[in-house]
């Protein structure tokens, strides 16, 4: 009984994720697949390193992009940031990113790319779609695994 109540809460979980990233306006945001090291300097990866070092990448890009107006008043990017386990047990992330140079998608990109490898659990493969709609959202709102979920410590959508 209690596999099925938490099936249930799953399926409503993902319903209502999806549900709220349909409302959300996707024109100029990327669609964003990044890789992390499983293991780095002898320490292992779990969930609360993963959002640790996504926060770290996020603060580095909102510097990059904002500059003083990122520290001095909060102004920063539009994130959905969605974690997932592979079949092969590797986390990773998903996100819908707000790209603040629409007329140059290749700056944000390098600049996404630069930023994600120096970060302690940035592995160097990432992926970049520069134009997404939300097909997207349904995408990294599939939830395969019960560990599959938003960030929302890392949300951030004004």
């Amino acid at each position: 009984m209690k596999e099925r109540t938490e099936e249930i809460s799953r399926a409503e979980l993902r319903t209502a994720a999806s549900a709220h990233l349909r409302s959300l306006p996707l024109n100029h945001c990327f669609g964003v697949s990044l890789t992390l090291k499983q293991h780095s300097d002898g320490i292992t990866l779990d969930d609360i390193r993963a959002s640790q070092n996504l926060r770290h990448f996020m603060n580095s890009l909102n510097c990059e992009v904002f500059g003083q107006r990122f520290k001095r008043f909060g102004i920063r990017l539009n994130i959905v940031p969605v974690i997932e386990k592979s079949s092969t047990g590797r986390l990773h992330y998903h996100l819908i990113l707000q790209n603040p140079f629409p007329d140059t998608p290749t700056r944000f990109e390098a600049m996404i790319e630069q930023l994600w490898s120096k970060t302690h659990f940035g592995f160097q493969q990432t992926h970049v779609h520069y134009q997404i709609d939300h097909g997207w959202a349904d995408y990294i709102t599939k939830f395969k695994t019960a560990s599959d979920r938003v960030d929302w410590e890392n949300y951030h959508w004004s």
